[in-house]
């Protein structure tokens, strides 16, 4: 049989649980990719995502030796390379 306390707490897991998968269905919890998926999402070596993160061209986050990347990361190198084209 099981505590009333253990009950509470596998109870206080799944409400978590259920509301990240909720925010997750409704778009509120941003995309993160590590280097090996960034580099397949934009289409690039993985040598030119850590040279761009090397120069700084590239905002990141570190979790121990992986390196974590948000949509809005992306989006910013995307938005501060773009060129306009002008004829």
């Amino acid at each position: 049989m099981i505590s009333e306390t253990s009950f509470m707490e596998m109870q206080s897991k799944m409400d978590n649980i259920i509301t990240t998968l909720n925010d997750i269905k409704e778009g509120k919890v941003e995309r993160v990719y590590n280097t090996k998926e960034l580099s397949e999402y934009l289409k690039v070596g993985v040598s030119a995502i850590e040279k761009m993160r090397q120069d700084g061209d590239l905002s990141y986050a570190r979790l121990g030796r992986t390196y974590i990347y948000t949509q809005t990361d992306v989006d910013n190198l995307i938005r501060n390379n773009h060129i306009e084209f002008v004829r």
